[in-house]
């Protein structure tokens, strides 16, 4: 059996594995089709999208109908993108139809919101606007971390209209501050007497991106450490996720955050635990963490489920591009049900790490023959003090450097798409 919910537990919150994209046109199958074997044959149970996502659909050429229909009535080009983008979204959404009604927390497709919006007010008009394009149908609306991000993620939530996927995080800090706007953005809800339960949300942490700066930064000597800089900084991440959301002690054995800016965060997650305690009551739901970027690159010689085992346990969720949810299924096919029971009941997002070069071949097996003996905690210590430091740097200035590269990106990639609408529209204005 290939399906991912062999290792899931969607009622529990246990191991949700979601496609980051609209699957190709593939074997003669249109991506709706695929999409749906997606859900039925591997288990996926949400998917994500974004600008670059959706630019390679509309250059399949499958939009092109509609693209003429829109054309007809007149529409300006960012308006026929907005539509075009939203009604791929509520196609697939309804295809998650069956999941979400299931499991509210699932079956649910994230639209973004436009790239070329920096500015809040705009930004929270265009989250909202979205988020009402999709009322009706499993859906998250992204959010993109920029510099107003924190602040757009609890005007949002505020307006008991959104449920928001909070992306673009890179670090630790990134983490902790959008975890903050939601929470305070309940609270300002519940003081408008608003409900709590019905607002959903996810913060994407993007985890492979990270690696690929810090790897070739890592000397010979310390090559242990390379391929587990992302996974470790995840690891730690989610137990201040624990700390806020599930009410545990949030443990610091490395002094990580024993500095002026670190006692800061610590004190940050203490109060956000004590106000979200008071708010679970009223029906407020946790913020979960979302691994997103978890698709190994080319240049990465690892396991291709290098960041999606690491992260298996209570309230793990993780988007996989489509080749890497085709590796995660082939893997699930070759458990046994004594393996896969067993998996499905370990927290590998507590485990330490195993202590063996990332590039072995045995690194699978290793991970899942027990808990590992390197603590996330030890790797991002050492990392800290022997490569970071002295060449001037931090995981967080990485972050913030990778966050607008990110940004930069989507842009760029929007940009590019109103172009392509540009060149179709002109060349069926000829036909």
């Amino acid at each position: 059996m290939i399906s991912t919910l062999r290792l899931s537990d969607p009622a529990a919150h246990v191991n949700s594995f979601w496609l980051d994209g609209f699957p190709a046109l593939k074997e003669g199958k249109d991506w709706k089709t695929r999409l749906a074997e997606f859900i039925e044959l591997k288990g996926a149970l949400s998917m994500t999208t974004n600008q670059t996502l959706f630019r390679q659909l509309l250059e399949t050429g499958v939009l092109d109908g509609r693209l003429k229909s829109f054309q007809a009535e007149g529409r300006s080009v960012p308006q026929i993108y907005q539509a075009l983008y939203n009604e791929a979204a509520m196609e697939a959404a309804g295809i998650f139809k069956t999941v979400h009604a299931r499991w509210p927390w699932e079956g649910r497709v994230s639209q973004e919101a436009s790239a070329l919006l920096t500015e809040l007010e705009p930004l929270v008009r265009e989250v909202r606007r979205i988020a009402a394009a999709m009322k009706g149908v499993g859906s998250f609306t992204k959010v993109p971390n920029l510099a107003v991000g924190p602040q757009a993620v609890r005007r949002a939530v505020a307006t008991g209209e959104v449920s928001p996927n909070v992306t673009l995080v890179f670090s630790d800090r990134h983490y902790l501050d959008t975890a903050e706007g939601y929470v305070l953005g309940l609270q300002d809800l519940a003081g408008r007497s608003g409900d709590l339960s019905a607002i959903h949300s996810v913060n994407s942490l993007f985890v492979s991106r990270v690696d690929r700066v810090v790897d070739p930064m890592i000397p010979e000597r310390l090559g242990l450490l390379r391929g587990k800089v992302a996974v470790a900084q995840a690891k730690v991440v989610y137990r201040m996720f624990e700390a806020i959301f599930l009410g545990k002690p949030f443990r610091d054995p490395e002094g990580l955050y024993a500095d002026a800016e670190g006692k800061s965060m610590l004190e940050k997650i203490g109060g956000l635990q004590k106000i979200f305690a008071g708010l679970a009551p009223k029906g407020a739901n946790p913020q979960r963490l979302l691994i997103a970027s978890s698709g190994v690159k080319a240049e990465q010689l690892y396991s291709p489920l290098l960041y999606v085992l690491p992260f298996l346990g209570p309230w793990s969720a993780n988007t996989l591009p489509e080749g890497t949810f085709e590796a995660l299924s082939r893997f699930v096919a070759g458990l046994s049900e004594a393996q896969a029971a067993a998996l499905k009941a370990r927290n590998l997002m507590s485990e330490p790490l195993p202590e063996i070069p990332t590039d072995s071949k045995e690194w699978d097996r290793i991970l899942l023959s027990g808990p590992g003996t390197l603590s996330p905690d030890r790797v991002l210590s050492q990392v800290v003090r022997e490569v970071l430091q002295p060449a001037g740097t931090s995981l967080r200035k990485i972050g913030d450097t990778l966050r607008d590269k990110g940004a930069e990106s989507f842009t760029a990639d929007e940009q590019a798409t109103l172009q392509l609408l540009e060149t179709k529209l002109s060349s069926l204005a000829h036909v």
